[in-house]
C-alpha cells in the first residue's frame, strides 16, 4: 500500500481511479473493490483481467497520473513473459469462458454431499475411524472451494467455511496478498507462519526452528483449524475480526454431531478428531504441495533481474506431475500451480487449455518449465525448514537434469504444434 495514495482511490500501475460508482457494477462482484480499496491495485487487475477491452472501462474512472513510485517491484512490459502469455491466453479463454465447467460443479456439489453424508454416519455409529475418513473429505471439500473463492461472487465460495476457516478472510490473505506477492515479506501466508514454521532462509533461524520444525510443523498443521478457530472467536469478541453468518457453519456441524450422537461428550470428540484430520489433510498437501523448496524462491534469496510478474510468479512455484491430467486431484492437491498463479480467476477446469501457449511462451522468453516429483517435492519442503543460508544465485529453472512433463500436457502440446503447422 502506498502511504500517501487517497484513501477513496485506487492505483493501477501509475495511474489513480474512483471506482466507487463501478462497486455494484464489477462482474467480479463488490468484495473485491471495497476490500482494496486506498491501496494499490495493480498486480491484481493485470492478473484477473484477461480481456484487453477491460482497459476502455477503467479508464472511464480516470482521476490523475501519480508520480511516487510503486512499492511493489514487480513489471507488466508489454513484451514481457506476462503480458505475451496474456495475449495468447485470451483468444482461448473468450471461447471457453473462464467459469468452471459442469463436471468441476458436481464434483464439488458431490464431494459436499459425501461429507454431510460421511458426517451424519460418524456420530450415528460412534465411529472415531469415520470421524477421520470425514476429516479427510471436508479437506478436498474446502480444497476445491479454494478454486471458486478466487472467482466471482458464488455460494460455492462458502463451502470452504464448512472447515473453521474463512473464505472472505482467505480471499484477501490468500487470494490478494499470497497470490500476488508468492514467497516475499508481501506475503501473508509466510508472516503468519513464522512464529511457528520457518520456511525463510534466514541466518537468525532459531535453533529449535532449524532442528525441530520437521517434526513440529506436522503438530501444528493437526491444530491448525482449532487455532484459526479459536483465534476467530477472540477476534471478533475484542472486534478485530468482523462476524460473518458462515463462521457458524462448523458450530452448526458440531451441534448436529451432538445431536445425532445423543451424547455431548461423544459428539463433541468426533467432531475434534474430524477437524483434526481436515486440518492436517488440507494444511499438508498445501504447504508441500508448490511453495516450499530450496530451489523455489524465497524472500532473502537474491531476486531476479527481470522482475516481470509472471517470471517471479514462475519463480516462486513449482507443479506436481502426478497431478496434472486429473481434475479432481489437481483441486485437491493443489496442482496446476504454476497456471493458476498467472491465472488466479480461471477456473481449474480451464486452466489445461493453456498448457500449449504457456509452454509456447517459456521456450519464447529461454524457461526451463520443468514438473516435480511429489517426493522431490516433499523432501525439498523439510530441506527448506532447516535452510539458513539465501540462494546467492538469481532465481529460474535450472539446466540440467530432465525436463519432466505429464503425459497429459505433452499430449495437448503435440496437438497444438500440428494445429500451428497447418
Amino acid at each position: 500500500q502506498d502511504d500517501a495514495l487517497d484513501p477513496n482511490l485506487w492505483r493501477v500501475h501509475d495511474k489513480l481511479y474512483d471506482l466507487s460508482a463501478f462497486l455494484d457494477k464489477h462482474p467480479g462482484g463488490r468484495f473485491w473493490l471495497e476490500t482494496t480499496k486506498g491501496t494499490d491495485i495493480t498486480e491484481i487487475f493485470e492478473s484477473s483481467h484477461l480481456n484487453p477491452s477491460v482497459v476502455k472501462v477503467l479508464n472511464k474512472y480516470y482521476v490523475s497520473d501519480i508520480t511516487i513510485k510503486r512499492n511493489s517491484p514487480y513489471t507488466f512490459k508489454d513484451d514481457g513473459f506476462y503480458r505475451t502469455l496474456k495475449r495468447k491466453a485470451w483468444p482461448i479463454l473468450s471461447k471457453s469462458g473462464t467459469g468452471p465447467s459442469l463436471r468441476m460443479k458436481v464434483m464439488q456439489d458431490s464431494m459436499v454431499l459425501l461429507f454431510l453424508t460421511l458426517m451424519l454416519l460418524t456420530a450415528y455409529h460412534h465411529s472415531y475411524l469415520l470421524a477421520a475418513a470425514t476429516g479427510v473429505c471436508l479437506a478436498a471439500v474446502i480444497s476445491m472451494s479454494h478454486n471458486f473463492f478466487h472467482q466471482a461472487d458464488n455460494f460455492r465460495m462458502l463451502y470452504f467455511d464448512l472447515s473453521t476457516l474463512s473464505s472472505a478472510e482467505w480471499r484477501i490473505t490468500h487470494g490478494i496478498s499470497h497470490h500476488h506477492f508468492t514467497n516475499t515479506l508481501y506475503d501473508y501466508e509466510i508472516a503468519a507462519l513464522e512464529p511457528y514454521i520457518h520456511y525463510l532462509p534466514n541466518p537468525n533461524k532459531p535453533w529449535f526452528s532449524k532442528y525441530l520444525s520437521p517434526i513440529t510443523c506436522h503438530l501444528i498443521l493437526f491444530i491448525v483449524f482449532f487455532m484459526e478457530l479459536i483465534l476467530r472467536v477472540v477476534g471478533v469478541a475484542v472486534g478485530r475480526r468482523k462476524f460473518r453468518p458462515e463462521n457458524l457453519f462448523p458450530v452448526a456441524e458440531a451441534l448436529i454431531m451432538v445431536f445425532v450422537a445423543g451424547d455431548l461428550k461423544i459428539g463433541l470428540s468426533l467432531w475434534s478428531v474430524m477437524v483434526f484430520f481436515g486440518g492436517f489433510m488440507f494444511a499438508y498437501p498445501a504447504l508441500i504441495g508448490s511453495h516450499h523448496h530450496p530451489d523455489i524462491y524465497h524472500a532473502h534469496d537474491t531476486f531476479r533481474s527481470n522482475p516481470d510478474w509472471g517470471l517471479c510468479q514462475l519463480d516462486a512455484v513449482r507443479d506436481k506431475v502426478e497431478a496434472t491430467g486429473s481434475l479432481f486431484l489437481v483441486t485437491t492437491t493443489f496442482g496446476d500451480h504454476s497456471l493458476h498463479h498467472l491465472f488466479p480467476t480461471v477456473d481449474h477446469s480451464k486452466l489445461p487449455l493453456l498448457y500449449p501457449v504457456f509452454l509456447e511462451t517459456c521456450r519464447q522468453f529461454g524457461i526451463r518449465f520443468t514438473f516435480l516429483r511429489q517426493s522431490n517435492l516433499w523432501l525439498g519442503m523439510y530441506r527448506q525448514l532447516v535452510s539458513t543460508t539465501p540462494n546467492l544465485n538469481p532465481p529460474g529453472y535450472k539446466e540440467e537434469g530432465e525436463i519432466l512433463l505429464p503425459k497429459s500436457v505433452i499430449e495437448m502440446r503435440k496437438v497444438a504444434e500440428k494445429a500451428g503447422k497447418k
